[in-house]
């Protein structure tokens, strides 16, 4: 099932926005990740490349901290956390459960991510945002002006659908896009990186290799 909107429930943000000031999600909200930057080939199923193997490695993450007021939120459910491509222009296609923290948030507010993005879509470039309770972290940076955008870079099999946008289903219609970079690599006609599953800056036999063994999956 595609997630197009939510409808957030927040015990506990709104408990503490009764109890005094609303948590600031730039000030009070805060994430990283372990390392930068990630690369994540994704599959609606969930079965592609995890966040804790987005820079090579076997035990990388994002990390968040919630508070409220300067003092920690412990117990935000694992299910309560969401990203997306801070460019409104590149937006995945969820399912539902997409993102699942690895454990509440503890004693200090804090939780990692490092499992499954179960999506489809590519953000080549700007990176993922991340919202908590349907709240988006805001980046002290800027003013708080703009999301604060994790330098996370997204690939997927499902390329497209309907309309054009990814539909959280690899299927003949991601093949076409996929055809057409086949055989290229960067700085030739047709190179699209969003077909570079293996990050080696080609289009080839082995990332067709990964997008038949995609095909026709959704989400679970």
């Amino acid at each position: 099932m595609r997630v197009f909107f939510v409808i957030v429930m927040c015990p506990l943000l709104c408990a503490a926005a009764e109890m005094g000031d609303p948590p600031d999600p730039c000030y009070d909200f805060t994430a990283g990740l372990s390392c930068q930057p990630m690369k994540l080939s994704v599959c609606p199923a969930g079965d592609f490349e995890w966040i804790r193997n987005g820079c090579g490695g076997t035990d990388d993450y994002v990390w968040v901290t919630v508070r409220s007021s300067g003092v920690p939120l412990p117990g935000i459910p694992p299910t309560d956390f969401w990203m997306n491509a801070c460019d409104p222009a590149r937006q995945i296609c969820l399912c539902a459960g997409a993102v699942l923290a690895d454990s509440a948030t503890g004693a200090d507010g804090r939780t990692t991510i490092s499992g499954p993005l179960r999506a489809g879509g590519c953000v080549p470039a700007g990176g993922l945002q991340i919202a908590v309770q349907g709240i988006v972290i805001y980046d002290p940076q800027t003013g708080c002006t703009a999301p604060l955008c994790l330098a996370i870079i997204v690939k997927s099999p499902d390329l497209t659908g309907s309309g054009g946008a990814p539909d959280c289903v690899v299927n003949l219609s991601d093949l076409i896009p996929f055809g057409m970079s086949y055989n290229s690599g960067l700085g030739q006609p047709g190179y699209n990186d969003c077909c570079d599953y293996n990050d080696d800056y080609k289009v080839n036999l082995s990332d067709f290799a990964y997008f038949g063994s995609h095909y026709q999956h959704h989400c679970p």
